[in-house]
Formats: C-alpha cells, sequence, structure tokens
C-alpha cells in the first residue's frame, strides 16, 4: 500500500536533508536583507564613522567617544573589509551577514548536543526565521557576533569536555582567550561554561579533567584581564558616567538586586515578556514563557550539566547588569537567544510527548502558533525590509533640486549619517564644506556623542543641567543665523522628542514664523527635508 502524505511528510521532517534545506532557508532570508540594502540609520551611521576615521594605532587606548557596544575584534574585521571593499554599506555589513550566515551552522551542532533529536528542527527552524536574528546580520553591529562566538563556545566546550588532554585544554583557551576580543559578552559564557565544568568535575572528582580545565580557565582569565586592562575598562568608564548610563537606566536596562519597591519587583515580573519579544522575536509571548519554562524543567531533567552551561550565562549577565556593567536589553543580548530557542525547543517536545496520547492534533498545533509570525514576519520582510531612516533618497532629492548658493542646515541627529553619506560613500551624496552647516546640540548630547566638543563634562564631581528652556532657544538662535537665505534645506532624520515635544515639529513651527516653505520631501518624523526661503 502506497503512503500516505502525512507518512511522506513526517519522513521528510525527520530526514538528515530537513536540517539543511532549513539552514538554507536561514541564509537566504538574511542575504536579501542584506542585498536591500537599506540606508544606514543613527546607530550604523554612529558606528561607521566610529570605524572609517580611527586608525587601528587610534583604537588603543579607545578615545572618549567611542562606543561601549563595539569590540575591539568586530573594528579590526571591519576595518579589513572596507581597506578591501570601499567605504560602501555592503563593505561595512559584510562581517554581521558572516556571522548570522555561520551561526546558522554552529546553531545546528549545539542543537544535536544538548536537546532531543526530535526537538532540533524546531529549534533550527526558529533559529532560521526569527526576525530581529534576520534583521541584525544585515545591521553595522557586532551582536550577530556575539551569538556566533556564544555558539562556537558552547560547541567547542561541549566536544572537549571528555577528554581534555593537554593539547585540547590549550587549543580551547586560545580559543576563548580570542573570543573576548571579538565579542564582550564572551565573558559571560565562559565565566558560565568554567563554572559549570569546574563544579561538574569537582563533584565527580575528575582530577585529570580538572587539571586540564585548570589550564583553560588560566589562559581565559590572561586573555580577559588583556582586553579588558587595554580597551574595555576605559570604555567602561566612560560609560558610567556619561549620559549612556543614564539613557539605558531609563529603558530599565539595569537588574534592580535587590529589590526595594513595587517598582523593582515589577522589573521582574516584566522581564521574561520583553525578552521574547526583543530580541527573541516570538508575538505571542506567553506561549513563548511557557515552552521556555518546560524546557527548562526538560533539560535539567535530562541532564543537570547542560542546563547550568545554558543558564549559567544569563544568569552572570543579569548581575553584570545590576552592577551597571551591562545593558541587559535589546540586541545587546542577543548572545543568549540561542539557548533561549533551545530551552523552547525543548520545551515545545516536552509539551508535544506529555500531550500526545495517541493524537498529534495538540502537537501540530503547538508548533504552528510558535512558527506562525516569525515566519509571517520574515517573509513580508524579506519582499519589504524595514528600514528606519531611509536617508539615501531625502539626499537625492536635494542633489536634484540644488541651486547656486543653496545652504543646508542639518539637523543634530542627522549628522553621524549625513557625514557618512556624503564625505565617504561612493554614490553621489557629495556636498561641499560650504555648502552646509551642522546644527546646535543640546550639551548633553556632545557629552554622550563629541566628547571632545564638551570639554567641560569631564569632571564628574561638577555635574552640568541643562533647562529645556536653554535647549530649545538655543534652537531657535541657531535657525535665525540662517535668515536672509533665498534657498535653505533643511534636513532631518533620526528625530527625537524632549519633555513631550517633537523637535522636527518645534523646527518647523519656527521656520513657518520667520519664513515660507518652498518645498518638502520624504516621511516627517523618520527621514525628511524642507526647502525655506528665509529672506
Amino acid at each position: 500500500m502506497s503512503d500516505t502524505l502525512s507518512q511522506k511528510l513526517s519522513r521528510f521532517f525527520n530526514s538528515d536533508k530537513f536540517p539543511w534545506l532549513i539552514i538554507f532557508l536561514g541564509s537566504a532570508l538574511r542575504l536579501v536583507r542584506y542585498l536591500h540594502n537599506p540606508s544606514l540609520w543613527f546607530d550604523e551611521s554612529r558606528n561607521a564613522m566610529g570605524i572609517i576615521s580611527r586608525s587601528l594605532s587610534d583604537l588603543v587606548p579607545p578615545a572618549p567617544d567611542q562606543t561601549l557596544s563595539i569590540p575591539l575584534g568586530f573594528y579590526m574585521l571591519e576595518k579589513l573589509a572596507i581597506q578591501i571593499l570601499g567605504y560602501g554599506e555592503y563593505a561595512l555589513k559584510l562581517f554581521p551577514l558572516f556571522f548570522g550566515i555561520i551561526s546558522l551552522f554552529l546553531f545546528y551542532k549545539v542543537s544535536k548536543q544538548y536537546i532531543r533529536p526530535k526537538a532540533v528542527p524546531v529549534a533550527l527552524g526558529l533559529f532560521a526565521v526569527l526576525d530581529p536574528l534576520v534583521e541584525l546580520s544585515s545591521t553595522l553591529k557586532p551582536y550577530t557576533g556575539d551569538a556566533a562566538i556564544a555558539l562556537l563556545l558552547y560547541a567547542v566546550s561541549y566536544a572537549k569536555e571528555k577528554n581534555l588532554n593537554a593539547f585540547r585544554s590549550v587549543l580551547l583557551g586560545a580559543l576563548g582567550a580570542a573570543a573576548v576580543l571579538f565579542s564582550h559578552p564572551a565573558v559571560f559564557v565562559l565565566a558560565g561554561i568554567g563554572t559549570t565544568l569546574s563544579m561538574s568535575y569537582l563533584i565527580k572528582k575528575e582530577w585529570s579533567k580538572m587539571k586540564g580545565l585548570s589550564i583553560t580557565l588560566l589562559m581565559w582569565g590572561a586573555g580577559f584581564l588583556v582586553v579588558y586592562i587595554i580597551f574595555t575598562k576605559p570604555l567602561l568608564y566612560n560609560f558610567t558616567i556619561t549620559n549612556d548610563s543614564i539613557f539605558w537606566m531609563k529603558q530599565k536596562a539595569f537588574m534592580p538586586f535587590p529589590p526595594m519597591s513595587m517598582s523593582d519587583i515589577q522589573w521582574f515580573i516584566d522581564l521574561p515578556l520583553r525578552i521574547f519579544s526583543f530580541p527573541v522575536g516570538m508575538t505571542f509571548t506567553g506561549l513563548a514563557a511557557l515552552t521556555f519554562i518546560a524546557g527548562c524543567a526538560a533539560v535539567y531533567s535530562g541532564n543537570r550539566e547542560r542546563f547550568f552551561l545554558l543558564i549559567s550565562p544569563f544568569i552572570l549577565t543579569l548581575l553584570a547588569s545590576s552592577l551597571h556593567k551591562f545593558v541587559f536589553s535589546q540586541a545587546t543580548i542577543l548572545f543568549l537567544v540561542p539557548s533561549i530557542i533551545l530551552f523552547i525547543a525543548e520545551g515545545t517536545g516536552y509539551i508535544r510527548e506529555k500531550t500526545g496520547n495517541g493524537s498529534n492534533i495538540i502537537g501540530i498545533a503547538l508548533v504552528c502558533l510558535i512558527f506562525i509570525h516569525p515566519l509571517a514576519w520574515s517573509t513580508y520582510h524579506a519582499v519589504k525590509p524595514n528600514s528606519r531612516e531611509e536617508i539615501k533618497p531625502v539626499l537625492a532629492h536635494i542633489k536634484k533640486n540644488w541651486q547656486e548658493g543653496d545652504v543646508l542646515y542639518v539637523y543634530y541627529m542627522s549628522q553621524f549619517a549625513f557625514e557618512y553619506y556624503s564625505k565617504y560613500h561612493p554614490g553621489d551624496y557629495h556636498f561641499d564644506d560650504s555648502d552646509y552647516v551642522i546644527g546646535q546640540a543640546p550639551q548633553n548630547w556632545y557629552a554622550t556623542y563629541k566628547r571632545n566638543e564638551f570639554k567641560g563634562f569631564w569632571d564628574p564631581a561638577k555635574p552640568f543641567y541643562q533647562p529645556f528652556t536653554d535647549v530649545l532657544n538655543g534652537y531657535t538662535m541657531d535657525l535665525n543665523k540662517l535668515r536672509g537665505g533665498k534657498r535653505v534645506w533643511i534636513l532631518f532624520s533620526s528625530m527625537v522628542s524632549k519633555e513631550g515635544i517633537h523637535e522636527e515639529k518645534f523646527f518647523i513651527y519656527h521656520l513657518n514664523s520667520i519664513g515660507r516653505q518652498l518645498d518638502f520631501f520624504g516621511h516627517p518624523g523618520v527621514s525628511a527635508v524642507y526647502l525655506y526661503d528665509l529672506s
């Protein structure tokens, strides 16, 4: 009797070919988003300018305005890319794409090591299509590298734990020492792996393995100390005393420990749903939380060592955030997403097994609910990618309609993107220095992003405060300098609101009071340009 369709599908889903089809799909989704090539938005353009404008010798020690999120190794890879391929977005985003694709292969290996075989396709499928993992693979940020390095450490540590001779101990030690150069959160993964394996070997009295692991741990510690002293420590100091820390406090990115109020307790209640929403990318966050808890219980009951290998970096990262040494929010914790997905997949399999009762309906429904939104979003964004600030068409419109004598005023939050596209991008977006002026910014903006231009900030004993009325007066005085110009372009992107006032609307309100609008192009509040007669 011929096989039914369900039997054929079941055999295919359980075959060795199916995971490779998933990896191909995940790679294709990442490549398509990369090829769409949207404009660099604020964070990306800031990173691009930091990479392009500095030589390798300028990176150590780090400059005061270098961002904490970018490790030294990522700077080195980016410098290599632009020296070979030029300053275009494809070159700048090449290594995030590489890490995004290679992490698919690493995740497949790790999932086979850490969870039950029937849960592997679910885990790999989620890792392939979850939108934050796909999007960040074409974003000029180091987070896909963090995830790839975490997976590499998991894969190698698991493979070496059973026979940790001297050669393998040194090899694993060198890999871990190099990891902290290319990924800041790798230290949490290494600390979790080291602590878990040490406790396991000591409890089991496996002294030969403990001896080999000691060599590895010493090398990890030495590598961390070198990178910390020459690069990470100055960045942490800059982060602690600047507005970066204040911004993330408002975003509730630091664990309140010990909790002292109801709002602190609410932080812990909200944490799982925030994480499952982003950076995991699950829409049904309650279902994700349920399967995650079930997965934790299943892995713990099956192999406690694997459970602690996966969960310990999560705990250590939370503790670091409570000390304001690491931002536990959004894409900075992308390196934890592989572990979370493994628990969700294992929990899905566990629930399917316990609720089957001879029927697969509940299991199929559960898998469908988990995949329906991630797959839909990834498919939609493959066709119509989300772009935060599409500034290239706006600059092209200015160039097309530019007349001799025109002046371009660049809103202060737009300056990184403008400088990148005007000075370095190979496209036709160039403006001479005499064509434009960079707008006045609030003092706290200079303290965060252009610290060399605000020397007074560097006395922590004398904190500054700038009243918001002074900020608005600064904007109006800055715009008044443009009076007399017959054709003045006003460029906006990366818009912000302060104390309930949308800055673009405030600018336009004042411009309408001193001049006449001649032209407009773009999307208000996102990326736009206005042409005014201020004569």
